[in-house]
C-alpha cells in the first residue's frame, strides 16, 4: 500500500488554490503521503493497476476471494501444491545452509566457521526447467546437491513462487514447492474480486495459486476528493497550536480545534464507503 492516491495540484484544489511556500510543500507531501497510506489501510486494498501473485485457502465454497478488486484479468489459477525440488548441504564444514526462492532465481547461502557465502548464480534466465537447475546446483560443490522430483524436471524453473523463505537444507532436503495443476473451470466476479467455480473450491491452506491484475488505472474521483479533504483538514490544524483545543481571546476571537489524533472526518468515510473490502 506504497501509492500516493492523489497529487499536490489535486491537494492544493481543496485548499482554495493556494500559493504554497517551499515548507507548505513538505507539509502537503507528508500530508498525502500520510492519508494515502491510512486510506488504503481503512478500504483494506490498493488502488493503483497492478499485477498480484497469490496464494489463497479453499473454505469448500463456490467462491475464492482475492486481495486486490477489481479485477481486471486472471492470468493463471492452479492448485495441487507438490514438492518439486530438493536441495541439500552435506559439508560438514558448514554449520548453517539455507536455500531461498527469490523472483529472478535461487539464494544459496552457507555458513561455516562464521563467514557467510551466498550464491545466486542460478538464475531462471540462464536454467529455464527445473532439471537445469537441479544439474547447476550438482556442479556447485561446497556440499550443495539437488534432485528433480519425478515428471517435474521440464517444468519452467521460473514458475516457481517467490518467496518461500530461507529453508534450512543443512542435512536435509529443503522442498521448493510448486502448484502443479492448472485450472479452467471458473468464472470471474471482476467487481467482487473473487472466482467462481461450480465444483466448489476444496478446503485447505494456500492450496490456490492466483495470478492476476486488479486495481483502477486512474483513482477514482471521490477517493481522490476523500484524501484531498482530509489533507485540507490536517494543513489547516497544522498552522495551529498543536496542542491547542480551544482558544479564547475577550472581545477579539472564540474557536475550538479538532485534533488530528480525532481520526478520520465522518464525511471522509462517507466517500470511502462503498470502496472498503468487506469480507466474511
Amino acid at each position: 500500500m506504497g501509492q500516493d492516491l492523489i497529487t499536490r495540484v489535486r491537494a492544493l484544489a481543496n485548499l482554495n488554490h493556494l500559493s504554497p511556500t517551499a515548507a507548505e510543500n513538505t507539509t502537503l507531501d507528508l500530508l498525502i503521503r500520510a492519508v494515502s497510506r491510512a486510506v488504503q489501510k481503512y478500504c483494506g486494498r490498493d488502488f493503483a493497476l497492478q499485477s498480484y501473485d497469490e496464494l489463497c485457502s479453499g473454505r469448500g465454497d463456490r467462491r475464492l476471494y482475492l486481495r486486490h478488486f477489481p479485477v481486471l484479468a486472471v492470468d493463471r489459477v492452479a492448485t495441487c501444491p507438490q514438492t518439486v525440488l530438493t536441495i541439500t548441504n552435506t559439508d560438514p564444514a558448514n554449520q548453517r545452509a539455507t536455500v531461498q526462492v527469490a523472483a529472478t532465481g535461487l539464494i544459496l547461502v552457507r555458513v561455516a566457521s562464521g563467514i557467510t557465502t551466498t550464491d545466486t548464480s542460478i538464475t531462471w534466465a540462464a536454467h529455464a526447467t527445473l532439471s537445469a537447475v537441479a544439474a547447476a546446483v550438482n556442479t556447485l560443490g561446497n556440499g550443495w546437491s539437488a534432485a528433480v522430483g519425478a515428471g517435474h524436471g521440464s517444468r519452467a524453473a521460473a514458475d516457481l513462487r517467490p518467496i518461500q523463505g530461507a529453508l534450512n537444507a543443512k542435512d536435509r532436503n529443503a522442498a521448493l514447492v510448486l502448484h502443479t495443476e492448472e485450472l479452467a473451470d471458473y468464472e470471474v466476479d471482476a467487481e467482487r474480486g473473487c472466482l467462481v467455480r461450480a465444483a466448489g473450491w476444496q478446503e485447505g491452506i494456500h492450496n490456490y495459486r492466483v495470478i492476476y491484475t486488479a486495481g483502477f488505472e486512474t483513482v477514482p474521483e471521490d477517493v481522490q476528493e476523500a484524501c484531498a479533504e482530509w489533507v485540507a483538514a490536517l494543513f489547516w490544524q497544522s498552522k495551529r497550536d498543536a496542542g491547542l483545543t480551544q482558544e479564547q481571546v475577550p472581545g477579539v476571537v472564540s474557536r475550538s480545534s479538532v485534533l488530528a489524533n480525532h481520526g478520520m472526518p465522518p464525511h471522509v468515510k462517507t466517500l470511502l464507503a462503498p470502496y472498503r473490502k468487506h469480507r466474511v
